[in-house]
């Protein structure tokens, strides 16, 4: 019997965004078949089937095109990228379902030809934000009358870790930084910590994650006098984040182009406020009742409602606490398995505990 759902993914096994969607989309339904392109060849997880090609693009198309030969209509594919699409096309010759993801800012630019083709032949079109899809249309007109739906992402349902008494006032951001990832807003925070640490004493800013842009912004903290009020944690183990969450008493990241923003629903689920720029953020927080939406680039706003939470522990609490029951009513593993499912019928959906 044709596999009922084969999932193309860049990856599945990492830490990303990406490998994250992927994990949600292969673990909503029952039997699925993974092929990622990233992975080793020898991976493999329990009760799951996979199949990785090293990084190699043309080993990808070829499994693809190997995979798709026992396809029939009754077979859906799950493109979670869409550098990915054009493998689909395989299965689109074998009559199968082709279900395609746009995730980020690869979807906010022209497509080539042969994605075009891809999108074309596919029958559901799936966006992780409306600022998703709607900068994908505007980028490629050719859609406009396609229906788009948006399906919102989900992170796993984990207790909250108790704040711990007497912590400094602390803003936390979680974030790759790379040069190519500028958009993320670490300049900005960096920046507006100089006037946010004059007005809130003993704060702290304190940055988790790493990447080819670390030295640089290490160098520009200590240019604007800010050692020991920015503090870069490097990457941390999945605990250690989740104290961090804790730790915090606001969650802050300014960035420009995110496609959804996992990191402001674990904020949330570790009922702690957020601070987001106009965009993706705007879908995830409730602006004035979990948190603040400021406009993009306006760090006298950004700072003005990071020293506003800073200074009144018990508003940005209470904002937390909403966060986390915004977060439980929309943003769970659970709800986007709903949420999927129900877009996506021709499968099976997985049972769930």
């Amino acid at each position: 019997m044709p596999a009922p759902v084969v999932v193309l993914t860049p990856n599945i096994a990492g830490r990303d965004g990406i490998s994250r969607l992927a994990r949600l989309v292969a673990d909503t339904f029952a039997d699925a078949s993974v092929l990622a392109l990233h992975e080793p060849a020898d991976s493999a997880r329990v009760g799951r089937v996979m199949r990785g090609t090293d990084g190699s693009p043309s080993r990808f198309v070829a499994a693809a095109v190997g995979a798709a030969v026992s396809c029939d209509s009754r077979t859906t594919v799950i493109v979670v990228h869409l550098h990915l699409a054009p493998a689909a096309l395989a299965f689109a010759a074998r009559g199968a379902s082709i279900v395609a993801f746009l995730c980020g800012i690869e979807a906010w630019k022209p497509l080539t030809w042969i994605q075009r083709a891809a999108l074309d032949r596919a029958d559901r079109l799936v966006a992780i934000s409306a600022y998703t899809r709607d900068r994908f249309l505007e980028s490629n007109p050719h859609f406009s009358r396609r229906v788009i739906e948006v399906c919102h992402l989900g992170v796993e349902n984990a207790a909250t870790i108790v704040r711990a008494d007497g912590a400094p006032p602390a803003a936390l951001i979680v974030g790759r930084m790379a040069a190519d990832e500028q958009y993320k807003g670490h300049d900005q925070l960096i920046e507006t910590w100089a006037e946010v640490a004059a007005i809130v004493p003993g704060a702290l800013l304190r940055i988790v994650g790493d990447g080819n842009d670390r030295i640089r912004l290490e160098q520009k903290a200590a240019a604007l006098g800010l050692e020991g009020k920015v503090l870069f944690l490097g990457r941390l183990d999945e605990m250690s984040l989740r104290r961090e969450y804790a730790t915090c008493r606001v969650f802050a990241m300014p960035s420009r182009d995110e496609g959804f923003g996992f990191v402001f629903v674990e904020a949330m689920r570790a009922s702690r406020p957020c601070v987001g720029a106009r965009g993706a953020a705007s879908e995830i927080i409730a602006d004035g009742e979990t948190g603040f939406v400021v406009p993009p680039g306006d760090s006298d706003q950004l700072g003005e409602r990071i020293v506003q939470l800073l200074r009144d522990p018990a508003a940005a609490d209470g904002m937390g606490a909403r966060g986390r029951a915004r977060f439980l009513q929309f943003f769970t593993e659970e709800r986007f398995r709903d949420r999927f499912s129900a877009l996506v019928p021709l499968a099976a959906p997985a049972l769930t505990a």
